[in-house]
């Protein structure tokens, strides 16, 4: 989508404006102990009655920083996890990916989806949870999945080490580098061969779809609480769905302030 990657470069310009990588790192705040991840976590569960629901698993063979499995987040013991981030990565695996899980296995529809004519979900789950990411932090700008944007629509035409050159200004970190770039041409046998794994569109796209999505309803997320589906059956969700017993998570709940960080997303998104 040429109008995305034209927007896409535009929030990495600003972001990078005067700033290198390490800079914007160090907005999201100090870098915390793994013991202050688990209390933040812990914090997060209990708030939701999730405790006896949620794990964490750390280890170092994991390749994301953070991953939400249906019972379990796994953390990467080498990452560096600073506070403000933190909050975000917790907002988007448990407030989002988990919570949403949870609620989906309540309804009458847990697993029957393709019967009843849901159709796929991914930008939406994506999206929300990646806007999610951003509440807790000073820095609203959504420059990493940006960059994660056209790092996908640069490996379908370039090998591996001209991506990684092309990563190079944005992000200065070697082992960082590394990682998004393995992460795109993760897959091919011929690191030299043109192509890779295009799932990183859904991020960015996502974004943008859902912040469209929230605009015509209020800044209200609430019924894609429902369960894991996509914003474009939200009616069907509805008519199927027992709402009495889902769980909202509390970012969302406090609105006044949702709304406006909300608000900055979409000024931030360009839009």
């Amino acid at each position: 989508n040429q109008e995305l990657l034209e927007k896409a470069q535009n929030i990495i310009d600003r972001a990078y404006q005067g700033k290198t990588e390490t800079d914007l790192v160090e907005l999201n705040g100090p870098i915390i102990s793994h013991q202050k991840v688990d209390a933040l976590i812990e914090a997060f569960l209990k708030a939701h009655d999730l405790e006896e629901r949620i794990k964490v698993s750390w280890s170092s063979s994991y390749i994301a920083r953070a991953t939400m499995s249906s019972d379990t987040i796994k953390l990467k013991t080498t990452a560096e996890f600073r506070h403000y981030d933190t909050l975000g990565m917790i907002y988007h695996e448990i407030g989002t990916h988990a919570l949403r899980r949870v609620n989906y296995e309540r309804q009458p529809w847990f697993k029957k989806k393709k019967k009843n004519g849901f159709g796929p979900y991914l930008k939406t789950e994506e999206g929300l949870a990646s806007i999610h990411s951003l509440l807790p932090r000073e820095n609203k700008s959504a420059y990493a999945t940006a960059i994660r944007y056209l790092a996908v629509d640069f490996a379908q035409n370039h090998s591996f080490s001209e991506l990684w050159h092309f990563l190079t200004p944005y992000i200065d970190q070697e082992e960082k580098r590394w990682i998004a770039t393995f992460r795109q041409k993760r897959g091919l046998e011929d690191t030299s061969r043109t192509g890779g794994f295009t799932k990183d569109l859904v991020y960015f796209e996502g974004m943008h779809e859902v912040l469209s999505w929230l605009l015509k309803n209020d800044d209200d997320p609430t019924l894609l609480y429902l369960g894991k589906f996509s914003h474009t059956d939200l009616e069907l969700a509805k008519r199927l769905s027992n709402m009495g017993s889902i769980t909202i998570p509390y970012f969302v709940k406090q609105k006044e302030e949702y709304t406006q960080n909300i608000q900055k997303i979409r000024r931030e998104m360009l839009f």
